[in-house]
């Protein structure tokens, strides 16, 4: 036993010197070595298993991380993170309104995307009360130095909600929303629309793609939130994906960009089916799926 042992210890010895080998440079290739008879004391990253060998003592401990955002403090009070819009007012409402088509206005209405080929480059979004009165207004900044120091708005959207960033493998940003439209008019005139805003020169100028342009007042509300709280967006290469929730009214007009349902529907008589096809079924809130193919 003992002489096998021996012989094993040697072969983990020379596999321990070849792992170290291939990367002889300053920093030593870690590899697993608990159970060979051998502990890297300063493996790079550090050892990971619980124990080692009685031969070669206890594993050592790895390094702490390090603190969160150590790196990025406000002047203002030296905290970790940094005030991008500091006095804001943001409402938490359980119940919806129905100047605001029948939604609530509450404080999940973020968005934050880096650029992937320039990771300096930030975007942020959020919605508040501008001076603490309606209405709810949406707002995208850009930081180029990593969140040290931001820009003014770049865009800013009154009466909206659920803002969503992305940023495409060009740095072109892709802004999805949706805004309850006209403002100051009965519910029953009262219109969502979910728009995808793009720039292609950091926020200077954007163009505006409507996606959806539905009835505030179809359906009823039966509980919050109406629409939702979120919608997303995502850039994948230079394409974008995304998803929002929306009043499934059958009805073209209401899909200026065009709409393909995967349920039974009458886009001529607007009216909603059952699986079989015999029975019209009450509008709901449906998700909505969409690609941006991008030249």
């Amino acid at each position: 036993m003992k002489e096998a042992r021996k012989r094993r210890s040697r072969a983990a010895w020379i596999v321990a010197a070849l792992a170290m080998s291939i990367g002889a440079d300053s920093t030593a290739v870690a590899i697993d070595v608990c159970g060979n008879d051998f502990c890297a004391i300063n493996a790079r990253p550090a050892e990971t298993c619980s124990t080692c060998p009685e031969d070669c003592g206890p594993c050592p401990e790895p390094p702490p991380p390090p603190p969160e955002f150590s790196d990025l403090k406000d002047p203002s009070d030296g905290l970790a993170g940094r005030l991008a819009a500091p006095n804001i007012k943001v409402p938490f409402e359980a119940t919806g309104r129905s100047s605001f088509g029948q939604e609530r206005r509450f404080a999940s209405h973020l968005s934050i995307a880096v650029d992937p080929a320039t990771s300096s480059r930030v975007y942020i979004a959020w919605a508040d009360l501008p001076g603490g009165v309606p209405p709810y207004t949406l707002h995208v900044r850009r930081s180029d130095n990593r969140g040290l120091t931001w820009t003014a708005d770049l865009i800013t959207v009154t009466n909206a909600a659920n803002p969503a960033l992305a940023v495409n493998n060009a740095g072109k940003v892709a802004f999805l929303y949706q805004q309850n439209t006209p403002i100051g008019v009965p519910l029953e005139n009262q219109k969502w629309q979910t728009h995808v805003r793009r720039s292609a020169n950091l926020g200077a100028t954007w163009d505006d793609l409507v996606l959806a342009n539905t009835p505030a007042s179809q359906p009823v509300a039966a509980t919050m939130p109406y629409l939702g709280d979120y919608v997303q967006i995502q850039a994948v290469g230079k394409d974008f994906y995304g998803i929002f929730s929306a009043s499934n009214v059958p009805d073209l007009a209401h899909f200026p960009s065009g709409v393909v349902y995967q349920r039974r529907a009458d886009f001529n008589t607007h009216e909603l089916k059952n699986t079989a096809g015999t029975a019209v079924v009450a509008p709901s809130i449906d998700p909505f799926f969409f690609r941006l193919t991008e030249p």
